[in-house]
């Protein structure tokens, strides 16, 4: 039987596009990740076709209790079609509609939610937005709906007794302005100049206790020599020959070795031959002024000790030296505490330190510091906990 020539390249058809079909893999039981095709969108213009996640915690319009390393948590999301891994997500605005944050983790596997930590600092009493959606191999599923949170608020500052909460970063102080300052919303205050300072003075002694406050804008090219971060005396006169001395330095580039740090306790007399004397190691700190910083004293009877914690309070230690006091109690009567120092016998360069930018000072009995509202900064700041 002879086959016609129209049958033949019929069947020469058909067996070309079977053999091309098997070349390039294709299977009618293969599915993709369910990406909608240009002609078949999704809500908003999406390409995946999954749910939107939806939204937990913080709960819309909850005002939150930290002011950085928010936990924002959302369900996670499942494919139409398939298993397949999906990414989330999270987009987080601020008050004005700017996105401050918009990473994409891999969602967690065998928990029905995913959670994510803003690892920005938030700007006190201003509002957030925040929502999700599901993400993968380019493809995007629709957003969640938006919820909101708040920040906290900053608590009123105060002097009371021997205790002083002096968060600085709403442009006011409960301590006197000296000199020139620069108060920078949501940030803190800055002294422009190696005159500034501000004075406090506690109504009542404090013998045993902690000064601690957070600090930027300061390295070893800041122009002084012996610059003062914080000090502390008896009344107002002149600190350098006090007493009651206390100072915490940060020697700048007209010292013979800048970037120095060193604390003084005097307790009740300031000549040598007496032993009142009380210095911590002097030592050589890689600053970045960029970055803040933790600086504490703290003091007994008889111990003095000198902090620098990078971030905050848990934050990495770049110095940290106790020292004995010969079991001197220090006990100044005024008890004045001061950020900076004012001008003393050794003359501008010596007082304090150009340019540093200072918040959330806290004076104590109590030496764990109360949990500070942290404003927006300049940069992210490591590390958790207060500030």
């Amino acid at each position: 039987m002879r086959t016609s020539p129209t049958f033949a390249l019929v069947a020469l058809a058909l067996a070309l596009a079977v053999a091309v079909a098997c070349s390039q893999g294709t299977s009618p039981t293969s599915p993709s990740p369910s990406a909608a095709g240009s002609g078949d969108l999704g809500p908003g213009g999406s390409t995946l076709k999954t749910p939107a996640p939806v939204l937990q915690s913080p709960a819309n319009g909850v005002q939150v209790t930290v002011t950085t390393n928010v936990p924002l948590r959302s369900t996670n999301v499942a494919g139409s079609h398939t298993t397949f891994p999906i990414t989330l997500e999270f987009e987080v605005r601020n008050a004005a509609n700017a996105v401050v944050a918009n990473p994409r983790i891999a969602q967690s596997s065998g928990t029905t939610t995913t959670t994510y930590t803003l690892p920005i600092s938030l700007v006190t009493s201003a509002v957030y937005t925040w929502r999700t959606r599901a993400t993968y191999n380019g493809a995007f599923g629709p957003w969640s709906s938006a919820f909101t949170f708040k920040a906290p608020d900053i608590p009123p500052a105060y002097i009371s007794g021997s205790e002083i909460f002096d968060p600085l970063t709403d442009g006011k102080t409960v301590g006197t302005v000296n000199g020139p300052v620069q108060w920078l919303p949501g940030v803190g205050v800055k002294m422009l100049n190696n005159t500034s300072h501000i004075s406090y003075m506690l109504p009542a002694g404090l013998q045993t206790g902690q000064f601690s406050m957070m600090v930027r804008g300061v390295d070893e090219s800041n122009p002084g020599d012996k610059s003062k971060i914080m000090s502390m005396a008896e009344g107002f006169g002149d600190v350098t020959t006090n007493d009651y001395r206390m100072t915490a330095e940060l020697r700048g580039r007209f010292y013979i070795t800048p970037g120095a740090v060193q604390g003084r306790l005097i307790t009740g007399d300031a000549r040598e031959e007496f032993h009142r004397i009380s210095d911590t190691p002097r030592r050589v700190i890689d600053f970045s002024d960029e970055l803040w910083y933790l600086w504490r004293v703290t003091w007994t009877s008889g111990t003095f000790t000198l902090e620098v914690r990078q971030g905050n309070e848990t934050g990495p230690v770049m110095y940290a030296a106790t020292v004995g006091t010969s079991g001197h109690a220090y006990r100044p009567v005024p008890h004045v505490v001061y950020i900076g120092q004012p001008l003393g016998r050794a003359g501008i360069i010596d007082a304090t330190a150009n340019g540093m930018i200072v918040k959330n000072l806290w004076v104590s009995s109590t030496i764990q510091r109360p949990l500070f509202p942290f404003p927006a900064t300049l940069l992210a700041v490591p590390g958790g906990g207060s500030q």
